[in-house]
């Protein structure tokens, strides 16, 4: 069986390409023309594209490169105009694309608002994750969107600063208010925890203004991105539980009893942002009936056999911890 390299479900015998859904491939590249093999293999892309570079993650060691589709349908990386950002794995962090790709998959089975994406291949076989921008509508009107770091004020060295609990209280200043997007926040942050990404800090939360909207609020958080399995990397320092701290004076005594977050601490989050208990009690819920589907994504991705089973592994402990006090 071949699954989609896009929404990991089986590709049909009718499919265009062999490693796609036809309406999948179609919705995220815009039309079945694109070739998702690009011309240059992993190493001449490597060569060719440093001047197009426009950002790091993963240690520092991640080329975040601007894609756009050209006249002859192929992907290439362009300085301005970009609709997608290609992200190959760093020679450090192999499978971190294939990686990236499925940990966002399992946003979407939770249905937390996910940026489009999926996975392409270089000439010679190896797969590089791509997202497409969620910045600009389709004329090519930027939407002004704004992360946590400079809703704070702060230079980006300071991403690590806050706590969730003080990003949750400037969402809610952010946005005259909302607690849907304060709980859309909170639900990203059980997320988190769930699939061990520890490098969900202030700036890979933004928050985003719609068309026609001229007051100086936000409306909602821009679709969730930039996460991962970390803790599956053989080669990954072993990190916190989350890149902040849940609460801004500490730890809760249930966390000073295990020794870790368990559903105890996300309920005292939810109650000082003004949450009430029931929807988050609701979110850890779906996740646990949604076990059975986490696990066969997991097992359906492109990632090496041994880190799906450590991935799975981390889920099954993390909810474990999650329905601790619920």
């Amino acid at each position: 069986m071949t699954y989609c390299k896009i929404s990991l479900n089986p590709v049909g015998t009718r499919s265009k390409y062999p490693d796609y859904r036809n309406n999948e491939f179609a919705a995220l590249f815009g039309s079945l023309r694109a070739n998702p093999t690009m011309n240059l293999t992993r190493a001449a892309f490597k060569r060719e594209s440093i001047r197009y570079t426009t950002g790091l993650s993963i240690s520092g060691v991640q080329q975040k490169l601007s894609v756009a589709i050209n006249d002859h349908y192929q992907l290439e990386p362009v300085t301005t105009g970009g609709h997608y950002i290609l992200k190959p794995s760093p020679e450090e962090f192999p499978h971190a694309a294939e990686n990236e790709h499925v940990a966002m998959r399992t946003g979407v089975l939770l249905g937390i608002p996910t940026a489009s994406c999926g996975l392409v291949s270089f000439a010679d076989g190896e797969l590089a994750y791509i997202t497409r921008r969620f910045d600009r509508l389709g004329d090519g009107q930027k939407l002004h969107q704004e992360d946590l770091v400079q809703g704070f004020a702060m230079p980006s060295d300071n991403k690590y600063s806050c706590s969730y609990e003080e990003a949750g209280a400037l969402i809610l200043d952010m946005t005259n208010g909302r607690k849907a997007v304060v709980l859309d926040y909170l639900q990203r942050i059980i997320h988190a925890y769930l699939i061990g990404n520890d490098d969900m800090h202030l700036k890979n939360t933004s928050l985003q203004r719609s068309a026609g909207n001229t007051t100086p609020y936000y409306d909602l958080l821009t679709p969730n991105y930039d996460c991962l399995f970390a803790g599956t990397f053989e080669n990954r320092d072993a990190g916190d539980f989350l890149a902040l701290d849940l609460l801004a004076d500490g730890f809760t005594d249930a966390f000073e009893e295990y020794g870790y977050y368990t559903g105890h601490d996300f309920l005292a989050l939810a109650q000082r942002l003004g949450i009430p208990e029931k929807p988050v009690q609701t979110f850890i819920a779906t996740i646990a009936e949604k076990m059975p589907q986490l696990t066969a994504t997991v097992d359906r991705s492109y990632m090496p056999v041994d880190m799906k089973c450590a991935a799975n592994a981390l889920i099954t402990d993390r909810l474990r911890a999650l329905q601790i006090g619920l």
